[in-house]
């Protein structure tokens, strides 16, 4: 903290301050890399517990403000040393879709909604696609054993908004170079304020679709979607 340096350039605002350049405002600290920290569907992954470790060096940082950024970061964590420091956990899922719009991380980042309408929470989106086929897709670190999964679908219709829970969806997976859709699934619910539970034969894949067809004239989203591991 005793190594913060603020500083701000003199004299009047460009037009257009919100740029890496033309940031009004500077913050210089030190800091160190953690490289098991990575993007996620282009933004910052999600932060973890600090302290955190890392064996990196030391170096000079420059902020500016949120608005001034590419990348955002509101939060950083915090560089530990000795004991208590941990190490960064790496994700064994990574998460892909077809169109993305808000946080694609929001898929598997472990917070459970309230309601469909939760905007309280990250949500993944395929706003503005209206109708039509879209997709969202894990793929894991390795080869993983699945026999079901939750979805919990975002459907705003209760502040009139532009999203609704899909016409209907199926699983697919990769089975090589094919692409199979699971076996026995017992039920593809759409029903809202809840996860839709869904388990299937036994597959064994390193990568799991999960495929909508959107009612028409409407877009739709989903704030959770949940492994069960066979």
């Amino acid at each position: 903290q005793a190594s913060f340096e603020l500083t701000a350039t003199a004299g009047a605002l460009p037009d257009q301050p919100f740029t890496p350049d033309n940031a009004p405002i500077q913050l210089r600290a030190k800091g160190k890399r953690i490289p098991a920290w990575k993007m996620v569907g282009g933004i910052a992954g999600p932060l973890q517990d600090s302290p955190a470790q890392s064996d990196e060096p030391v170096e000079d940082i420059t902020l500016v403000p949120m608005g001034c950024a590419r990348l955002r970061i509101s939060v950083f964590p915090v560089i530990g040393e000795g004991p208590d420091a941990k190490e960064w956990e790496t994700s064994n899922i990574e998460p892909s879709a077809s169109h993305v719009h808000d946080a694609l991380n929001a898929l598997c980042d472990g917070i459970e909604p309230g309601t469909s309408g939760d905007h309280s929470i990250p949500r993944f989106t395929w706003w503005d696609h209206r109708g039509g086929a879209e997709w969202v897709q894990y793929t894991f670190a390795k080869a993983r054993t699945i026999t079901g999964c939750e979805v919990y679908w975002f459907d705003d219709r209760g502040i009139k908004g532009n999203c609704r829970v899909p016409q209907s969806w199926k699983l697919t997976y990769r089975d090589g170079d094919e692409w199979k859709e699971v076996g026995n699934p017992s039920a593809y619910g759409v029903t809202m304020d809840q996860f839709n539970r869904c388990t299937f034969d036994p597959i064994t894949t390193e990568v799991l679709r999960l495929e909508v067809e959107l009612q028409p004239a409407w877009s739709g989203g989903i704030l959770e979607w949940k492994l069960i591991d066979g």
